[in-house]
């Protein structure tokens, strides 16, 4: 998938012969935005156009309302994999700023999709909204298509057993640890990616040796123990990991520790995808190392059975990375 970040309105130009676009944070890339992307693939075939997407860094609050500003359930890095993945051909991620913020939708429209982008034709989510104070929405750009030589569909809502997938709702059950349930309505497994740093040597000594990622940005999961699979060096691991302080050594930052059964060489340095498949526990501060190892020791008896149906699954589709 080609790649162009933009700073601002200016840097928004390519050469994408007749680009069919998606738009917006797809924040999640979830059920609802992939029926939308589906779509995107399916027009762009039809007329033989390069399915695209133009999309967010960053949450858009956290430029016009820090306060409000939600935490990104993927990352920039993994939401362009996930893009990828699912068929665009071509990526525009802007950095938005302020100045993107105060224009009005039908300057964005003009600056932004006709002369930066070409578009041939969107896509677009029917709660959708964009330019200065959301002012913009799927019916003013439908509106506004014929007189710049574009067309508009507007994709309707998607529904799992009677509940509308939203990133919103997502990151609520995320809050909560509902891991299993997430999965459902993003159609894969939550997933955290960083680089593996050295540690302090502890889950060794314990028998539980782990691979220490940073997490710095707050993710929407709640802190806990969680049975897993990662992604490293290409193939998958079966992991119970813990999300959070490691609060029986005494405070520290907040990191994602990953103890991976039979894995014994060093990964410092190297980028790993951690899945979460169910929330064992919360995180607690113990008595006593041993007392701590005692748990570890029962929290992966509790993992084997997440671990054993996680193997039947074809897990590089399933999770939408190869």
């Amino acid at each position: 998938m080609r790649v162009i970040q933009a700073g601002g309105v200016q840097d928004l130009r390519w050469d994408v012969p007749t680009p069919v676009l998606a738009m917006g944070t797809m924040d999640g890339v979830h059920l609802g935005h992939q029926a939308i992307l589906r779509r995107v693939r399916e027009r762009a075939a039809a007329m033989g156009g390069t399915p695209a997407i133009l999309t967010f860094a960053r949450h858009p609050l956290e430029v016009v309302r820090p306060a409000q500003a939600p935490p990104l359930i993927t990352p920039l890095p993994v939401k362009l994999a996930l893009l990828g993945r699912l068929g665009m051909a071509a990526a525009a991620a802007i950095h938005f700023t302020e100045a993107m913020a105060g224009l009005e939708p039908e300057a964005f429209v003009r600056a932004v999709l006709v002369d930066g982008l070409r578009v041939a034709g969107l896509c677009v989510g029917y709660d959708f909204g964009f330019g200065k104070g959301r002012r913009g929405n799927a019916d003013l750009l439908q509106a506004l298509a014929p007189g710049h030589g574009f067309w508009v569909e507007v994709i309707p809502p998607v529904s799992l057993d009677g509940v509308v997938v939203s990133s919103r709702m997502i990151r609520g059950l995320l809050a909560e640890g509902e891991v299993e349930e997430a999965r459902r309505f993003l159609g894969r497994p939550y997933c955290l990616e960083g680089e593996v740093q050295p540690g302090a040597g502890r889950g060794r000594e314990l028998g539980f040796p782990t691979a220490n990622v940073a997490v710095p940005e707050a993710p929407p999961l709640c802190d806990g123990v969680y049975a897993g699979r990662v992604l490293v060096r290409g193939g998958f691991q079966d992991a119970m990991m813990n999300l959070g302080c490691a609060p029986t050594f005494g405070p520290g930052g907040r990191r994602l520790e990953i103890h991976m059964p039979g894995w014994e060489t060093p990964l410092y340095g190297e980028r790993v995808v951690a899945f979460f498949l169910r929330r064992l526990r919360d995180e607690q501060r113990f008595a006593s190392a041993q007392a701590l190892a005692e748990q570890l020791g029962r929290d992966r008896q509790a993992a084997e059975a997440v671990w054993q149906a996680a193997r039947a699954l074809p897990w590089p589709e399933w999770t939408l990375h190869s």
